[in-house]
């Protein structure tokens, strides 16, 4: 199911380092109108050393912007927030909301990535958390100490002496994952749990993509992973609506309204990439606003 895909994109923390491939072609964007001129970047939440080393023309956009913004603000508090707010304070321990071979399955899974690991470690995470979780501990423990290319941008941002800042705030994005009843969280467990034993590649893959720049291709694989069993559908649906194509919405009048109070302001938004691919992503509806986008090399 997609549901490892989007949280790829969408709720992971990680990357530095130096690597002998890097970006290829980064997804950059060049936004102007009659009266505005501003750039778009798409970031992957996932540590590897080859997103470490920022494109030349990325660093370009960010020394000759006045402010830049990515989803949320990246300061020392963001990890301890993160994990004060994906902690569930029931008092219930996992084994009593989640079946006893899905609770079995997770702890060999884990344990199969290192001995370890255990589930019990996770007992008071909330569930939809614990898909992430699951989906991205490898990666995690292969890069420990590793920063994502969203934080490596807004450090970047910060030492040129640029504003930095986020258009959302942690606490707004974990609260649309809460809207969630706790049976679909533990059907996204599953489901997550279901795709990671038959892809085991994807976040490989997924990098990869991310690297070569094909928009074409990334969107193909993202969507390819979309309505595989029926039985999740609906779930789904909910997901792409509250995670990506509301916030795409709110994203893009943050955007607006920046514009339309400093229109002399050079802006640098830099957002996971799956913001700015398909029908309903930001790029779509500035377009269909007058604003001419194009993808620089």
């Amino acid at each position: 199911m997609r549901f490892i895909k989007l949280y790829i994109i969408f709720i992971v923390f990680a990357v530095s380092s130096v690597a002998s491939t890097a970006i290829e072609k980064p997804f950059l964007w060049k936004v102007t109108n009659k009266k505005h001129n501003f750039y778009l970047f798409g970031t992957i939440h996932l540590g590897d050393p080859r997103l470490a080393v920022l494109p030349a023309s990325l660093k370009r956009v960010i020394e000759n912007s006045d402010e830049v913004y990515t989803e949320i603000a990246i300061d020392d508090s963001l990890a301890l927030k993160s994990a004060m707010l994906m902690t569930r304070h029931d008092k219930k321990s996992l084994s009593s909301l989640i079946s006893p071979k899905l609770y079995s399955k997770i702890d060999t899974y884990l344990k199969g990535i290192n001995p370890q690991l255990s589930i019990v470690s996770f007992d008071t995470t909330k569930i939809w958390a614990l898909s992430s979780i699951v989906s991205l501990i490898e990666n995690q423990l292969k890069y420990p100490s590793l920063q994502a290319i969203d934080s490596i941008i807004y450090k970047y941002a910060q030492d040129k002496k640029k504003k930095v800042a986020g258009v959302e705030t942690i606490e707004e994005q974990i609260a649309v994952m809460d809207k969630f009843t706790l049976a679909q969280q533990v059907m996204m467990l599953e489901s997550t749990m279901a795709y990671l034993q038959k892809n085991k590649n994807a976040i490989e893959q997924m990098k990869q993509l991310y690297l070569n720049g094909n928009e074409k291709q990334m969107l193909k694989f993202i969507l390819g992973t979309m309505a595989q069993d029926k039985k999740y559908k609906d779930l789904e649906d909910k997901f792409m609506e509250l995670m990506l194509y509301n916030r795409n919405i709110t994203m893009l009048q943050k955007i607006e309204s920046l514009l339309h109070h400093n229109p002399n302001t050079k802006y640098l938004f830099a957002f996971g990439v799956m913001h700015f691919l398909g029908e309903k992503s930001i790029i779509t509806y500035l377009q269909c606003n007058g604003y001419s986008v194009t993808r620089l090399e």
